[in-house]
C-alpha cells in the first residue's frame, strides 16, 4: 500500500533504556559455548541487553519518554489531541494502557486515546496513523515500548541473543508543506514466524506442576524463516517506496532500519547497494526493542552526537509479519539522547 499523508512531520522523538544491561555472556551462561557466543556477537551485532526492572513496565519507559518532551521543549500538555500506544506488552488485557497513560500524564479529556497491538513495525504504523490524524487533530503523541524479554523461555536461545526492553515517544504536527510517503505491507500467512501461542482467548495457559514456566506460554520465533521474511520482502519494498516517492537512494541521509539484528541490516543494505554507514546499528548494547527500535536508534545518535537531520527512509519489519516503511525529512526534527531508568 503505498501513499503519501501531506501537512504532516515529525517534531520530537524522546527513549528511555534500562539502566540494565546484561552481556550476551550471561544472558546464555550454561546454554551454548563460548565460541558459538562469539559467532553469536559477531552476527547479530548484539553484545548486551536493555531488561527492564521487574517492576517496570513498557508504559513506563514510554511514559517517562513523554514527560521529557513536555520538560525539556516548548509543547504543552494542552497541545497533545491525540495518544497512541504502539505494544504487545500492555500493563492490562483491558482498559487500553493509553487510557492509563492518558491520566498520569495528566492529559486533557479532549483527547482521542487508543492502543495499536503490533511489534517490529510498530512505531511507522503509529506514524502513519499520527500523520492521518494531524490533518485535524494538530499534535499528537506517539508511544511505543515492549518488555518482550518477559515472553522469552528460559533457555530459548535464539531469543534470549536477541531481544531487550525500551520504550519511546514522539510527537507527530501539522506541518504545511511536508509530507510523509509510506509502503505498508503485511503477509499474514506467514504470522506463525513469530508467535505467542497461549495466554489470551484462542489458548489459554498451560499450568504444568502448579507453574506456569512451560515453553508453550512463551513466544516462539522461526529465525531462519524471519531471516528469509526480512531479506527477501524488505528490499523490495523499500525500492517501491523510493521509486514512488520520487527519491534515489543516493540523496538518502539516513536509513533507519527496525533493528532485528546486524547482519540482516547488512543484507538488506547490500542489496539497496546503499552503504552500511548509512544504515545506523545503535543496539549493540541495548537489543532489538521492538516497536521501539527505530526512535530508540534516533536518539542514541542524539546521544552520541551524531546528526539524524537528513531525508530519510524507516522501516519496520516482523511479526505479523508486517512491513511498514517510509520516507520523512527530518530537517526540524529535535532528537533527545537516550536515557536511562
Amino acid at each position: 500500500m503505498l501513499l503519501t499523508v501531506e501537512n504532516a512531520a515529525v517534531e520530537f522523538v524522546s527513549a528511555y533504556v534500562s539502566s540494565r544491561r546484561v552481556p550476551i555472556e550471561e544472558r546464555l551462561k550454561n546454554l551454548v559455548a563460548d565460541k558459538k557466543i562469539a559467532r553469536l556477537k559477531k552476527g547479530t551485532g548484539f553484545e548486551a541487553f536493555s531488561i527492564a526492572a521487574e517492576k517496570i513496565c513498557s508504559s513506563d519507559f514510554c511514559a517517562a519518554a513523554a514527560e521529557k518532551i513536555f520538560t525539556a521543549t516548548n509543547i504543552k500538555k494542552s497541545d497533545i489531541r491525540a495518544v497512541i500506544f504502539v505494544t504487545q506488552t500492555p500493563d492490562y488485557f483491558l482498559p487500553s494502557t493509553s487510557h492509563v497513560l492518558h491520566n498520569r500524564l495528566g492529559l486533557s479529556r479532549d483527547v482521542a486515546t487508543f492502543d495499536i497491538n503490533l511489534g517490529c513495525s510498530g512505531f511507522v504504523y503509529g506514524l502513519y496513523v499520527a500523520a492521518s490524524l494531524v490533518q485535524n487533530l494538530d499534535k499528537v503523541l506517539l508511544m511505543c515500548g515492549d518488555t518482550v524479554t518477559r515472553n522469552i523461555f528460559a533457555d530459548d536461545i535464539s531469543c534470549l541473543s536477541v531481544f531487550g526492553d525500551a520504550g519511546s515517544a514522539a510527537i507527530i504536527s501539522k506541518r504545511r508543506g511536508e509530507k510523509i510517503s509510506f509502503n505498508i505491507q503485511t503477509y499474514g500467512e506467514l504470522s506463525n514466524a513469530i508467535i505467542m501461542q497461549r495466554g489470551a482467548y484462542r489458548n489459554p495457559l498451560v499450568l504444568e506442576n502448579n507453574s506456569l514456566n512451560v515453553r508453550e506460554n512463551f513466544v516462539t520465533m522461526d529465525g531462519a524463516q524471519v531471516m528469509d521474511f526480512s531479506t527477501k520482502f524488505v528490499p523490495k519494498n523499500l525500492s517501491d517506496l523510493m521509486n514512488f516517492a520520487n527519491v534515489d537512494a543516493s540523496n538518502i541521509g539516513n536509513f533507519f532500519l527496525h533493528q532485528a539484528n546486524k547482519l540482516m541490516l547488512e543484507n538488506i543494505a547490500s542489496q539497496l547497494q546503499v552503504p552500511f554507514e548509512k544504515v545506523p546499528f545503535k543496539s549493540a548494547r541495548i537489543g532489538n526493542t521492538s516497536s521501539a527500535t527505530i526512535p530508540v536508534t534516533l536518539c542514541e545518535m542524539a546521544r552520541l552526537n551524531e546528526p539524524v537531520n537528513f531525508l530519510s527512509v524507516l522501516s519496520g519489519f516482523g511479526v505479523g509479519m508486517s512491513i511498514a516503511s517510509a520516507v520523512v525529512d527530518f530537517k526540524n526534527l529535535i532528537c533527545l539522547p537516550t536515557e536511562e531508568m
